[in-house]
């Protein structure tokens, strides 16, 4: 039998469990608490990405080939189809917007499964929520390193000249990091409840490789950009590769960028209020 003082705090925990209360400090304070464990997700993100390549020959450095391979059949295939002025120009926005699409590519699949992923962890470990999705960021940061040496041996070999003013990315690749963790906290808690949710953002991303201009410019298909242009892909990727490519900074698709991140992180973040507790039962 439960005293009374007992029963009450079952009661009450029973309430706030199957509830939609918000709970914005217990969320802040999750996703600041997740932060501090910063030695838990580096390490468990690190086992699972050697963990891929484990018993190889090369390991990890498959992530470098296999990126490798597909740059050069790319950079053969399109270069001779789309027949650019200027080959190295072209060869080079290929390179960084390919480069930048694998990354967003794997952002956003990868982003419903970040508590399914980890749903024996959630069940047995008392972490917070948010460790599990730095672990996800961390890892897809592995993967980004990985190929950006690629993508510098390729513009060394294009012999593209890269001035002070591509430092202009380094911001750029910040600020992606956190929209990465907004998408994930977002798509998320949605993939989570809802599991068709995965597969359709898998079915969306391959037509979208091809809506976006990563093999073609915008200045060959211009009619067709007024409507791609609202495309937040395209602008994830040019405010990377518009200070290496062109020297410039992209004040419009940072605009955009910065108008989609407030959408993303205030959605996610209000979710994650609402319905952290009960993640745990959706497993």
């Amino acid at each position: 039998m439960l005293d009374s003082q007992n029963y009450r705090q079952v009661q009450v925990k029973q309430q706030s469990l199957s509830g939609f209360s918000m709970q914005p400090k217990a969320a802040f304070n999750d996703i600041v608490q997740g932060a501090l464990l910063w030695r838990v997700w580096l390490s468990l993100s690190w086992q699972e990405f050697v963990s891929t390549y484990r018993r190889s020959l090369i390991g990890v450095f498959w992530v470098m080939l296999s990126f490798a391979a597909f740059v050069f059949i790319k950079l053969t295939i399109f270069s001779s189809l789309l027949g650019a002025d200027d080959v190295r120009y072209y060869d080079a926005y290929l390179v960084i917007g390919f480069f930048m699409w694998v990354y967003s590519q794997q952002v956003i699949m990868t982003a419903p499964d970040t508590f399914v992923s980890a749903s024996g962890w959630i069940r047995s470990e008392a972490l917070p929520l948010s460790t599990y999705i730095y672990k996800m960021v961390m890892r897809e940061i592995y993967n980004l390193l990985f190929t950006f040496v690629v993508v510098i041996v390729a513009l060394m070999y294009l012999q593209y000249p890269v001035d002070i003013k591509a430092l202009y990315a380094v911001p750029a690749i910040l600020f992606l990091l956190l929209n990465a963790f907004a998408i994930k906290l977002l798509l998320g808690i949605i993939g989570a409840r809802v599991r068709d949710i995965s597969h359709l953002v898998k079915a969306i991303m391959l037509p979208m490789m091809f809506l976006t201009p990563i093999f073609w410019m915008p200045s060959q298909m211009p009619n067709l950009m007024k409507v791609l242009w609202w495309n937040p892909l395209f602008h994830a990727i040019e405010i990377f590769r518009a200070p290496i490519l062109d020297g410039t900074f992209p004040t419009e698709s940072w605009i955009f960028m910065g108008v989609v991140f407030a959408i993303v992180s205030v959605s996610g973040f209000l979710l994650f209020s609402r319905l952290r507790q009960r993640i745990v039962f959706w497993f």
